[in-house]
């Protein structure tokens, strides 16, 4: 199958990074790899306005699901879900606001999901 070698070279690149925003578009890499194996299309991806971005937008049908990736090679400075404070939630929200605001869905449906890479 097609995927897994590339999921093994993506693995393999995130493990050997050392560059802090090359890590996090693997990691960003990966989660839409992720989604798109679960059936979801990716609909955005550093979706940007002036509060911020969001990582990915995906859909399956209709519900929309906002996407925080986080990623950590070691948990020295915490794990990937601690990254995820109270101030970035309701950042997110907002954010998610924002797109619902300016794209067009028929999306009825809506959730926010992080990935912990």
């Amino acid at each position: 199958m097609a995927l897994v070698p590339s999921i093994v070279a993506l693995l393999g690149r995130f493990q050997n990074t050392k560059d802090p925003k090359k890590l996090g578009r693997l990691a960003e890499d990966l989660s839409a790899w992720y989604f798109r194996l679960k059936g979801y299309r990716l609909l955005a991806r550093n979706w940007r306005t002036r509060w911020g971005e969001i990582d990915l937008v995906v859909g399956k049908g209709n519900t929309l699901v906002f996407v925080e990736v986080k990623a950590r090679k070691n948990l020295s400075r915490g794990s990937p879900e601690e990254a995820l404070t109270p101030h970035k939630k309701k950042k997110l929200i907002k954010l998610a606001q924002a797109f619902l605001a300016t794209q067009k869905t028929e999306a009825s449906h809506f959730r926010f999901d992080l990935v912990a890479v």
